[in-house]
């Protein structure tokens, strides 16, 4: 991370505000030939396309992202296989957070994390801490965010709110049914869709025409 985010730029512990200006670095070309969508274990909001997925974006009109290669570490060579999809665009403030936990980052006080950040050597126990606040992913409900917020906005948004625990922190990407629609039809692996909730925050009206897109491990 040190040579692919800017230095200097956002929280050491937790995250929050870091900015990438140089190519994710692999070690190789990545193996898994059946799945279209690919993620990093230790970056959560970066998401690694195959061709045949930038195309169909490109050729259906897909706004809101651009493509960039990443590159062999040792040789310094563009991979052939894949893109990273960036998403560059920042859905104003619009998360609905009742019911939402948070947290901010400060220096710890649980005993138990202590103890345990502390066999790991983690940047948690270190700081400098930021202070700035984070939610923690609902667990059992949907996001919930007002429907103002999406008039004219592209297919690709990122959350103006930053979410997370602990040491990471990464705001989610939302995309629109066109984009859910693509994946379906072309049967793409590698990724997850949570749908959202989309809300006026005065009124009754509910929708479920948007959905969070993530990484999906095997």
């Amino acid at each position: 991370m040190k040579i692919t985010y800017e230095p200097n730029i956002g929280c050491p512990s937790c995250h929050i505000g870091i900015s990438q200006n140089n190519p994710f670095r692999f070690k190789s070309e990545p193996k898994a030939k059946n799945l279209q969508f690919l993620g990093l274990n230790w970056v959560f909001d970066q998401i690694f396309v195959h061709e045949s997925v930038k195309m169909a974006f490109e050729k259906n009109g897909i706004t809101g992202i651009s493509f960039s290669r990443p590159i062999l570490h040792k040789s310094e060579k563009e991979l052939e296989t894949i893109y990273q999809l960036h998403v560059d665009t920042i859905l104003p403030e619009a998360l609905i957070t009742d019911n939402l936990t948070a947290e901010k980052c400060k220096y710890p006080k649980d005993k138990k994390s202590l103890k345990f950040l502390k066999e790991i050597d983690s940047q948690l126990m270190k700081g400098p801490f930021c202070g700035q606040k984070k939610y923690n992913f609902p667990q059992g409900q949907k996001m919930t965010f007002d429907i103002d917020a999406f008039v004219n906005l592209p297919d690709f948004v990122r959350t103006y709110e930053w979410f997370g625990s602990g040491g990471g922190a990464n705001r989610p990407i939302l995309i629109s049914e066109k984009v859910k629609n693509l994946i379906e039809v072309n049967n793409w692996r590698g990724i997850f869709l949570d749908q959202i909730k989309l809300k006026k925050k005065k009124g009754l009206f509910n929708s479920f025409l948007n959905y969070r897109i993530g990484q999906k491990f095997r």
